[in-house]
């Protein structure tokens, strides 16, 4: 199995399992996120997944807003007025695969790839607001040099072997077919999951952090949250009941906790 597997229809369970690793749904914007971002500055940045849709607002420390799976950067919309009136930048953006960015097949690895390349090519990054898979992605991305002065992680999952048990318990996996699923999931991300594990990406957990979660989660568990705080000396897990996993990006309580915490570290001094 390889990964144009997953660019076909699926045959059987594990081709299922496959696909719904690496194929994300694409998602329009509504109309009121189109003027949203029709009030940006809209570029493109070459990247060899697929070209990244960018929106740049703003002037000031720059805060990236980091999508989840089957969303797009334009899901994160509610924070943008909020972070302007703090004075800070924003920028939104689509992962590959993602939105209007290009790109067919994507990974928490792909996209913390993505995240880390386009940090770069901005420049001094502030803080991170990133929900569900882009809370992975930002994990990899700071295991890897991405610095920033804070982070806010939104119903984020922590480690992926968990999610790819989950992923093959969902989908009716044999023992047998999950040792496959494994195999060609490392193909695919091009590492072991278990490099994607918080025992693998704790060094990278340098800078204050707030972590959000709705206990009542069903599309990633509270747990994820949890042992993500506890790998983290420098977080503050936060449980927030009644959200869900998506109304958590337009609570007013979650974004002004978020601007808080950047603003609190900006007005410190951190250097990234």
């Amino acid at each position: 199995m390889n990964s144009s597997h997953a660019s076909t229809a699926p045959s059987s369970a594990i081709d299922s399992a496959c696909r719904a690793f690496s194929v994300p749904q694409r998602i329009q914007a509504s109309s009121l996120e189109r003027a949203l971002l029709s009030q940006a500055q809209h570029s493109t940045f070459p990247y060899a997944d697929g070209d990244i849709s960018v929106w740049n607002m703003g002037l000031g420390p720059r805060v990236l807003l980091v999508h989840g799976w089957d969303s797009r950067g334009s899901h994160l919309a509610a924070f943008v007025e909020p972070l302007l009136r703090a004075g800070f930048a924003v920028t939104l953006f689509d992962l590959p695969a993602h939105g209007d960015s290009g790109g067919s097949l994507s990974s928490p690895v792909h996209a913390g790839r993505a995240l880390a390349a386009l940090a770069e090519h901005l420049g001094p990054i502030h803080g991170v607001i990133a929900h569900s898979l882009g809370s992975a992605a930002s994990l990899w991305a700071f295991d890897h040099g991405l610095r920033v002065n804070a982070s806010v992680h939104l119903c984020g999952p922590s480690s992926l072997s968990p999610m790819l048990q989950l992923q093959a318990l969902g989908h009716g996996l044999t023992a047998e077919e999950q040792r496959e699923f494994s195999t060609w999931v490392e193909q695919h991300i091009g590492i072991p999951p278990a490099e994607m594990d918080l025992p693998a990406l704790k060094h990278g957990l340098r800078h204050p952090a707030l972590i959000m979660h709705d206990p009542t989660d069903r599309v990633v568990p509270f747990a994820a949250s949890a042992d993500l705080h506890r790998h983290w000396a420098d977080s503050e897990l936060v449980e927030l009941e009644g959200l869900g996993h998506r109304r958590i990006l337009t609570d007013p309580q979650v974004i002004s906790r978020s601007c808080a915490l950047l603003s609190g570290t900006h007005k410190a001094g951190d250097q990234a």
